[in-house]
């Protein structure tokens, strides 16, 4: 199983537990670019004008808010189907 995939499957697991990192590779990986960044926002848009706002962790906070993930997937296609 590639890296992208085993990150896609742990952030359909454990959404909560993804760190800005993981999330910048796997955006970047699927062709989104960074666009703009106000702040903890950070926009990505791709060239089939997805777009894209993700909140940055600062402070104590190491990882990304699970609902951030979750929207990821969502744009990706990648939800879960439960």
């Amino acid at each position: 199983m590639a890296r992208r995939e085993k990150l896609i499957e742990k952030m359909r697991n454990r959404p909560g537990s993804i760190r800005f990192t993981e999330v910048d590779a796997l955006l970047k990986y699927e062709g989104f670019v960074l666009f703009n960044q106000r702040g903890s926002h950070v926009t990505y848009h791709r060239a089939d004008g997805r777009v894209l706002t993700m909140v940055k962790p600062h402070g104590g906070r190491k990882t990304c808010h699970p609902s951030d993930i979750r929207r990821l997937l969502r744009v990706l296609g990648h939800e879960h189907d439960a």
